[in-house]
Order: C-alpha cells, then structure tokens, then sequence
C-alpha cells in the first residue's frame, strides 16, 4: 500500500509503499479517510516521546478517520508499531462511529487536540471542584484554542489564556478569554487574574512558560489561602523540564499533575470521546485545519502555519 514512510529516527517522511497492515485479535482493518497531524505524530516518529517504541521504518499517525467492511465511518484509533494512520489502510483497536453528518477531515484534526484538555476538565467537573477560573498556557495553539472553547462551555467564569502570538491572542480574546503575551511580565498575568486563583491550569507548553506563570502565582505572607489550584501538564512545547519553587508549594495549595496516555485511564477516553465528538460534530468548537493529500506528505510535515494539517488518501 502508498503510505508516508519514515525510515529512522529524525529522518522527514517520504511517500513510498510499506507492507500492509496485518490485523491480529481484537483489530479491525480500515481504509483511512483522514488522518491529523499533531505535535504527538512529530514526537513519536522522531523517537522524542516516552510512547514512541524506536520500531524504524515506520509509518506515522496516531488516530483518523476510515471505514471498514461495512462502510460505517469511524474514528480510529490505539494503532500498533511499525503502522500508522498516514497510509491507505490501518488496523486499529479503536474504532467509535463518527456522528450523523460529521464532517471526516475535521473529527480527524480536531479530537486529539481537544481531548487534551476535555480530559482533565471533565474530570474536575465531576470530582466536584469549582471551575471559577481557568489558565490556558499555550493559548495560542490548536490545542490552546480548543482548551478555551472547552472552558468555557464547562462552565469556567473566566479563562485566561497565555501565549506567544500576538495575532493568534487576538483570536482568543475573540473567542471570550482574557490574553496575556508570555512577552508581559508576570505582572501581566496577575493583572489578568484579578485576584483571582485559577482553579485549574492546562498548560501546553511547561519548561520556562511554566516558570513564568507560577512566579506569577507565588502568594505572600502566612494567611490561609482557601483556593486550591491544580495544574495539569498535558505538553511540552517551551522545555521537557521546569524549575517548580518550593515557596509555591508551601503558600498555597498546589497539585500538579499530567494528563496524557499513560495516566488517563482508557475507561474514562472511552467514555467522554463519543461525548466531544458531539461537540465537534455540531459546530460547538472549532479549530481550522488544512489539508493535505499523502502524496505530499513532505509539505504537509513542513507546514507550521497556524492550521491543524490533515493529511487524506490521494
């Protein structure tokens, strides 16, 4: 079969052919519609993730849409090494029927990203906790923008959202949140808040983004603060590493904790991904894409625009 094809570790995709998918128990066999191409595709084929099994060649994608035997469009998903979604055919594990009318090209870009941070918002709704304020760090990306989209249909009072573009912070602030340049001083972000404690902070990027927001955060003197904030990291965009101060741990109550696979549980993924792509289905978020056919995989892995790209079978 014609797929995007990467041979080792590092190396740019190249549109060849790879052997056919070889289902074994429990996988069914696809014909891939669309397929997204996230910060976790990049990741994993340069062997830079904690998921990535260095299994070369290989072909790279996690999740898509396609149709099987029985011509039912699904979202597709939990792909087994060396394959994956960026060829004309898959084996997958997961395999949930996409919504009456919903468009294939925009479950494919839009579900990852937004699962990210549906995740761990849910999971604080029904754990009981306040929403009250959100932080969005990383704003500025699909992911980001989806997180603010997903705030605020949650139930957030007020989301803040921190990035690096200012143009894209526009968008932001269009769709209801408060900017903040990461440029600003943390001043700014405190500005932003209000006085407020965020509840609970999705950040995407961590490394030095991270260090600048809980400089922000630090609280003064011995009071009581009755405000418990968690922040969930759920990427990694500004540094795999982040200097977390001891004094903010010690004034304030602080979790912090990751959202991703590994420590999500598959039960809950299960459970809530029907429930977003309803949401997307319906026009309730968005995030814009760009399409690319796989015969020029090679554009598509070097576009860096400000759309999801979404790679399709020529």
């Amino acid at each position: 079969m014609r797929a995007a094809v990467i041979d080792r570790a590092g190396a740019e995709p190249r549109y060849g052919d790879f052997p056919e998918p070889e289902p074994v128990t429990g996988e069914s066999l696809s014909r891939i519609r669309a397929a997204g191409l996230h910060p976790l595709v990049r990741s994993l084929a340069a062997g830079a993730h904690y998921g990535s099994e260095g299994v070369y060649p290989l072909v790279p994608g996690i999740d898509g849409v396609g149709t099987a035997s029985d011509g039912v469009l699904r979202y597709l998903g939990l792909v087994r090494a060396p394959w994956g979604t960026f060829a004309e055919r898959v084996a997958a594990r997961l395999g949930i029927p996409l919504p009456p009318g919903a468009d294939p090209e925009v479950i494919a870009g839009t579900l990852n990203p937004g699962m990210s941070s549906w995740l761990p918002l849910r999971s604080h709704v029904r754990e009981g906790k306040d929403m009250g304020t959100v932080v969005v760090l990383g704003a500025t990306g699909i992911a980001g923008r989806l997180a603010v989209q997903n705030a605020l249909a949650l139930g957030a009072e007020r989301v803040v959202g921190i990035g690096r573009d200012e143009a894209r912070l526009a968008d932001v602030r269009a769709l209801g949140a408060q900017a903040v340049r990461l440029a600003d001083r943390p001043s700014a972000i405190v500005s932003a808040l209000d006085g407020a404690s965020p509840s609970l902070i999705l950040d995407f990027l961590w490394g030095s983004a991270a260090e600048q927001l809980w400089s922000a955060l630090a609280a003064k003197g011995f009071d009581e603060k009755p405000d418990h904030t968690v922040h969930v990291e759920i990427g990694a965009l500004a540094g795999a590493s982040a200097a977390l101060p001891a004094a903010l741990l010690r004034s304030r109550a602080f979790t912090v904790r990751g959202s991703g696979a590994g420590s999500a549980s598959l039960a809950e993924i299960m459970a809530e991904l029907p429930v977003f792509m309803e949401r997307v289905a319906r026009v309730e978020v968005s995030a814009p894409i760009e399409v690319f056919p796989l015969s020029r995989i090679a554009e598509a892995w070097a576009y860096r625009g400000p759309r999801r790209v979404v790679v399709v079978p020529d």
